[in-house]
């Protein structure tokens, strides 16, 4: 029993290992691509999840930066920000209504509320006070633009539905607006926005040394993999064997001995035989060369010789 829970642990570790090694450069390749899975037909050609997840990400940022347009145009202390953020306010509102007759349409459906880091972002901007309000304010609208204009091209240039293709190409007109609005202000900082993403593996810029790192990682992985295993086998192999009860070694001796025992009465038969013949057999001699010797059951021999008859032969 240790020894098969020995193997199924080490065969189990090595598995978990391979999997995680290749989900991450699986992952590695593919990051940025959108997934192919889950395309619905409709009259206006397949709508695909990156489709469906556009309009869901559209229709977020319509519900935070309307009600944060509209606060915005009220605290503002810097006219630039009160003008940008009365502009961003109304045209979010015409793109919300754009956004759910476009789910409408194409059967999907459209949160209710903002996701919880766009309420973070909310909380943070309505904390603030003075200039310090407008520089937030600015710079988490200009951070949320930034995020969404990527999904909405790669939706533009890659989805097979003309409806997704007119609503991305409104929908991208709208935000770079949006951040030409922001960025007119002064009070972006280019240097606190978000990292870019990394295009992945399969991108165009990439080539065949860009897998060296992932291979070696991935060798490195399946040996420690194969070291554990193989430690974790022989230390099962190691209980077993302490495990084990001490050899009994005296067993074949005794079986021996017993056996000479038992042999010796044939023995001696057997020589008895060869030694006498019929003619000079003593008297009392049985005809197999058997003397006749009294057993405790026998008692009295079968003949006794008297005085008398020693004398009578003697004459």
């Amino acid at each position: 029993m240790q020894r098969r829970t020995s193997r199924t642990l080490s065969r189990a570790v090595i598995v978990a290992v391979i999997l995680a090694v290749g989900a991450t450069i699986w992952q590695s390749w593919t990051a940025g691509m959108p997934g192919t899975s889950g395309i619905v037909a409709t009259q206006w050609g397949p709508l695909s999840p990156a489709d469906r997840d556009l309009l869901v990400k559209v229709r977020l940022a319509c519900l935070w930066e309307m009600s944060t347009g509209q606060q915005a145009e009220q605290q503002a202390t810097n006219p630039a920000v009160k003008e940008a953020a009365r502009k961003i306010a109304a045209e979010h509102t015409d793109l919300d209504q754009k956004v759910r007759d476009t789910a409408d349409k194409l059967g999907v459906p459209l949160p209710s509320s903002p996701n919880a880091q766009q309420l973070g972002w909310m909380k943070e901007i309505s904390s603030k006070t003075g200039s310090d309000y407008d520089r937030t304010v600015v710079q988490r609208l200009r951070e949320a633009h930034g995020i969404v204009l990527p999904v909405i091209a790669q939706v533009r240039v890659s989805t097979r539905n003309d409806m997704v293709r007119a609503f991305a190409t409104d929908t991208e007109a709208y935000v770079d607006r949006h951040i030409t609005y922001l960025e007119s202000t002064g009070l972006v900082d280019y240097s606190a926005l978000p990292e870019q993403p990394s295009p992945g593996l399969l991108s165009g810029s990439a080539n065949w040394t860009d897998l060296l790192v992932p291979g070696l990682v991935l060798i490195a992985c399946l040996l420690a993999a194969t070291l554990i295993g193989a430690s974790l086998r022989g230390r099962g192999k190691a209980n077993k064997a302490a495990k084990l009860p001490p050899m009994v070694t005296t067993s074949a001796p005794r079986v021996a001995t017993a056996a000479a025992l038992i042999a010796l009465p044939e023995a001696a038969s057997t020589d008895r035989k060869g030694r006498f013949t019929p003619t000079d057999m003593p008297p009392g001699t049985s005809p197999d060369g058997v003397l006749d010797v009294p057993t405790p059951t026998a008692g009295i021999p079968k003949s006794r010789i008297t005085d008398s008859g020693r004398h009578a032969a003697r004459r």
